[in-house]
């Protein structure tokens, strides 16, 4: 399932990992982030991927 879609079904204060090996999501994930209203909490940066860590408001 992508992002927004858990998002939307998620009850406000859950907590979503996503992972991604998309050079752009560093940028992209913290902005959409922001614009939705959820609360990025961590990113967790690794050779092959970053971690993500996004609270539904």
């Amino acid at each position: 399932m992508d992002l927004i879609g858990e998002m939307r079904s998620a009850d406000a204060g859950t907590v979503v990992e996503l992972l991604s090996d998309a050079p752009q999501s560093l940028t992209d994930v913290p902005e959409w982030a922001d614009e939705a209203g959820n609360d990025l909490l961590a990113v967790d940066e690794s050779d092959d991927h970053n971690a993500f860590y996004v609270e539904k408001s």
